[in-house]
C-alpha cells in the first residue's frame, strides 16, 4: 500500500478531485466500503457532549478567572465537533438508519446554529464544484491564496474571519430552507439561554457558547478549509485560480490535532472527497484502495498547523 506523499509541497503526482473511475476489479471493493454500515460515531459523539457537560459543570462547581479563561476555549473546540458531525449528517453517514442520522444532525446543528438543510445543500455543491470560481467554500481560501506571502497572508487568514462569519449565515444558518429546522434551531438557542438564566447567569449564553461559536468554532473550521483547499493550489497563479480545479489531499497530521481540528478522520480530506458517501472510518481503506488501483490520493507528511504555516509564509 503505497500512498504518494510529501512533506514539503507539490512533489507528489496527483492530487484529490472528483470520484474516480476505478477498474471493474475494484469497484466491488468500493462498493463493499461504501454499504459497511455502522454507527462508529457514537462514541465521538458521546464523548463530545460528555465534555460540554463536564464544561458547564466547571461553570457551576469552579466559577474563577483559570475557569472563566480555559472553559470558553474548551466549549468553542467542542461546538467545533459538533459542526464536524453536522459535515457526516450532510453526507448521510454520521448514523444508520437514515432516521437517525437526520435526527442526531438536526440536534448537532441546532444547537450550533446550522441549518441542516441549508448545509447540505451549501456543501454537496462544494463537492460538485468543478473549479474553485463555482466553489461556495472557495470565498474561504482563495482570498488567503491571492494574499502576498506573509505578514499580508497572515493577516488575510486571521482578519478574513470577520466577512466569513456573515457569510456562514447568509448560507448556512436559520432564515429560509425548511421552517422546522429554523425553529429547531431558534429553539435550541432560547433553551440555552433560558438554562443559563434559570440555573447559571443569562449572560453565560453569549459570553461561553455564542462567543466561542462564533470565534473558536469558526476559526477551527476556518483554518481546517484553508489547509485542506489551499495547500492544494498554492502554486497556482492568483489569475489562474477562478479556473483550478477544486482540489484537496489527505493529511498525516497527529493524535491532538485529530481530536481537535480533524474528528471523523477528517485528516482523510483526500480520500473523502474522491468518494463523499463512503462512511468516514472507512475512509484509511478508500485511500489504500485508490493507491492499489493506480489512482492515489497525495498525503502530505506533516500536521495542519505544520502546514498552516507552510502556507502562510511559502
Amino acid at each position: 500500500m503505497n500512498v504518494p506523499s510529501t512533506s514539503a509541497g507539490l512533489a507528489a503526482p496527483d492530487w484529490a478531485g472528483p470520484s474516480p473511475s476505478l477498474p471493474p476489479e475494484r469497484r466491488e471493493a468500493l462498493r463493499a466500503l461504501h454499504d459497511d454500515r455502522r454507527n462508529r460515531a457514537a462514541f465521538p459523539l458521546l464523548a463530545t457532549y460528555l465534555l460540554l457537560g463536564g464544561a458547564v459543570a466547571a461553570l457551576i462547581l469552579k466559577p474563577g478567572p483559570l475557569t472563566f479563561a480555559v472553559v470558553p476555549l474548551a466549549i468553542g473546540v467542542l461546538q467545533y465537533r459538533l459542526i464536524m458531525a453536522c459535515h457526516e449528517a450532510v453526507h448521510r453517514t454520521l448514523f444508520f438508519p437514515a432516521w437517525l442520522n437526520e435526527a442526531a444532525g438536526v440536534l448537532c446543528g441546532s444547537l450550533v446554529g446550522l441549518h441542516l438543510t441549508r448545509y447540505r445543500s451549501q456543501h454537496l455543491a462544494h463537492h460538485d464544484a468543478p473549479a474553485l470560481s463555482a466553489d461556495p467554500d472557495a470565498y474561504i481560501y482563495e482570498p488567503v491564496l491571492r494574499a502576498r506571502p506573509g505578514v499580508r497572508r497572515a493577516a488575510v487568514w486571521f482578519f478574513g474571519a470577520v466577512p466569513e462569519l456573515f457569510e456562514k449565515f447568509r448560507q448556512k444558518s436559520a432564515g429560509g430552507g425548511s421552517l422546522p429546522l429554523s425553529l429547531a434551531i431558534l429553539a435550541a438557542q432560547g433553551a440555552l439561554l433560558g438554562a443559563c438564566a434559570l440555573w447559571l447567569k443569562w449572560w453565560y449564553y453569549p459570553v461561553f457558547w455564542a462567543a466561542p461559536l462564533v470565534t473558536i468554532a469558526l476559526f477551527l473550521n476556518r483554518t481546517r478549509v484553508i489547509v485542506e483547499h489551499g495547500w492544494a493550489h498554492l502554486r497556482v497563479a492568483p489569475d489562474a485560480l477562478p479556473d483550478a480545479p477544486v482540489l484537496t489531499f489527505d493529511l498525516r497530521s497527529n493524535p491532538l490535532e485529530r481530536f481537535i481540528i480533524a474528528p471523523f478522520l477528517f485528516n482523510f480530506h483526500g480520500a473523502h472527497h474522491s468518494s463523499p458517501s463512503v462512511p468516514h472510518y472507512n475512509n484509511p481503506r478508500l485511500a489504500a484502495l485508490l493507491a492499489e488501483s493506480g489512482r492515489p490520493v497525495v498525503r502530505v507528511e506533516g500536521s495542519y498547523l505544520g502546514t498552516l504555516l507552510r502556507i502562510l509564509r511559502s
